[in-house]
């Protein structure tokens, strides 16, 4: 007995340096420890658990940025696992704020319709999923790449049926559950095939023990000729997992049932949060794989690529098409948030980039992060802005349809006004920051010519034909009154809407310093040298990397 313990050694034990990467995701722990003991204090108030959650979140958000991206010596343990770049930064500051945003729209929208003493599991849900979404913007591994998007599925699963006695509620969770086991085993027999074909569970290439040089799983792809029917089945499984997550066709059945069963704020959350992390995570995947291969036209990653402009154009097409009949503002904006999510794939498959991209962008992988951040950094604020003012109007309606917009102008000048800047920004219309996000992924495509002027014109297409059901709701607001009474919404909702609308129109006007931000953070890895990825001097917030640290 003591022979073997001898031989296993002592427990591994990080230190602070390894561990400051991840202070965030340290945070978000804690908070879900404090929530669950709250009640001890409080006697299960949802109302503290709120705030618990919120005052976590905050001490998260500022840890972070205090830290940086990749900042420490983080531990060789930790590095096949996960990647501390400059992306996952950008992306978990993203996810942190808006999830905060989402805890204040709950206050003002659906706080007083939960059932009070439930607020612990609800929070404890909230800031899991959470801690899953943020660890899917760094996974580096492909078990870690599955165990992030469980771990950010299965609460959204439960908090999507929340409501216990919605019918409508428990339905709509029980087909995204089924939804999302079928997904989640064909990606995990999809990532169990790359792992038979190539004999490796790490994305990027690392150093072994003895200082050795050891492959990852998208160089040993890229320098292995030829392609075989098994990594088709296994693409096609991981496109399965996350594109589930994404809401892309076909696997999108689930997202206006869920969006019209959940409460508000969980639409909110998942419309933005979940399929922010799986575009982080899919970009991280595949642009692995095509700098593996410097970004050479290699057969497979041109397919790839072609097979992934083509799921963007399609969901994109199909998603403002089927918004046309939607009468339910939640199944109107759901429809929106997959054409949106559409766009951002369009840019994912910039995979094979062409000359004139790589002479205008240092880092030719930092064309599509670029623009997935910026778009990302723009849609939180349309997307919070506009589910928060629906959900303003249905606490005081009690119904979600458009009729009970009619006549918003009349009944809630302020609400009707910030509600239109949040429809055009998403429409793409200056002088609002949707217009600049938009444009930004159509130039980055144009940049690169070739067949990606199709995805062009499809973005184009598309969003000429959801001008139709984003005036209707404008129409509704303005030219037609039911007669029904004047509404004084949540002081605390108006406000969040009011500062979304006005965060879009300062994007607009200062668009360079956005664009500079998400350039500087546009970088997606940690560099592979012969020994393996190496560590950043992080961009702190304030300071800009230097020349060595890229």
């Amino acid at each position: 007995m003591h022979q073997t313990l001898a031989a296993i050694g002592l427990p591994y034990i990080p230190g602070w340096n390894e561990l400051r990467p991840f202070v965030a995701d340290l945070w978000l722990i804690a908070t879900i420890v404090a929530v669950l003991l709250t009640p001890f204090f409080v006697r299960r108030s949802n109302a503290a658990c709120a705030l618990v959650a919120l005052v976590g979140l905050a001490l998260a958000l500022v840890s972070l940025i205090a830290v940086g991206s990749g900042a420490g010596e983080f531990a060789e343990r930790f590095r096949p696992m996960l990647v501390t770049d400059s992306v996952a930064f950008l992306w978990k500051v993203l996810l942190l704020l808006f999830t905060m945003g989402v805890i204040l729209m709950w206050f003002s929208t659906t706080a007083e319709t939960l059932h009070e003493g439930d607020g612990p599991e609800f929070f404890t849900l909230l800031i899991g999923a959470t801690l899953g979404m943020s660890l899917m913007g760094s996974a580096s591994n492909l078990l870690m790449l599955f165990m992030a998007v469980e771990m950010a599925s299965l609460p959204s699963y439960v908090l999507a049926g929340f409501r216990k006695t919605n019918r409508i509620g428990a339905e709509a969770s029980l087909k995204y559950v089924l939804f999302g086991a079928a997904t989640s085993a064909i990606m995990a027999y999809g990532l169990s095939m790359l792992y038979g074909l190539y004999g490796t569970l790490q994305l990027y290439s690392t150093a072994g023990a003895g200082g050795e040089h050891v492959a990852g799983l998208a160089e040993v792809m890229t320098r292995t000729p030829g392609g075989t029917a098994l990594l088709v089945v296994a693409i096609f499984g991981l496109i399965c997992g996350i594109g589930f997550k994404i809401s892309a066709v076909p696997f999108h059945f689930w997202c206006p049932d869920v969006f019209e069963g959940a409460s508000i704020d969980v639409s909110a959350f998942l419309s933005v949060a979940s399929k922010g992390a799986a575009l982080v995570l899919i970009l991280r995947v595949f642009m692995a794989m095509a700098e593996a291969s410097h970004f050479a036209p290699l057969p497979r990653l041109t397919t790839i690529a072609t097979v992934v402009g083509v799921i963007g154009a399609v969901t994109a097409t199909v998603g403002n098409t089927a918004a046309f009949v939607q009468n339910n503002i939640k199944r109107l904006l759901a429809y929106s948030s997959i054409a949106h999510a559409a766009y951002m794939v369009c840019a994912v498959s910039l995979l094979v980039v062409g000359s004139h991209a790589r002479a205008t962008f240092t880092d030719p992988s930092s064309a599509a992060a670029q623009a997935i951040l910026l778009y990302l950094s723009v849609y939180l604020f349309m997307n919070l802005g506009a589910f928060t003012v629906a959900g303003l109007v249905a606490r005081e309606t009690g119904g979600e349809t458009l009729g009970e917009f009619s006549g918003l102008a009349r009944r809630s000048p302020l609400l009707a006004v910030v509600m239109t800047a949040f429809l055009f920004s998403l429409v793409g219309l200056p002088p609002l920051a949707g217009f600049v996000a938009k444009v930004y992924v159509l130039w980055v495509l144009i940049q690169d010519g070739g067949w990606w002027w199709a995805l062009v014109a499809v973005i184009g297409l598309n969003t000429v034909l959801s001008l139709y059901y984003y005036l209707r709701v404008v129409r509704v607001m303005y030219l037609e009154d039911s007669g029904a009474p004047e509404i004084a919404p949540n002081p605390l909702g108006t406000a969040v809407s009011v500062v979304c609308a006005a965060v879009l129109v300062l994007m607009f006007v200062g668009f360079s310093p956005l664009a500079r931000l998400t350039q500087r953070y546009g970088d997606l890895h940690d560099d592979v040298a012969a020994g393996g990825p190496t560590t950043r001097a992080a961009p702190v917030a304030g300071v800009a990397p230097t020349a060595s640290a890229r």
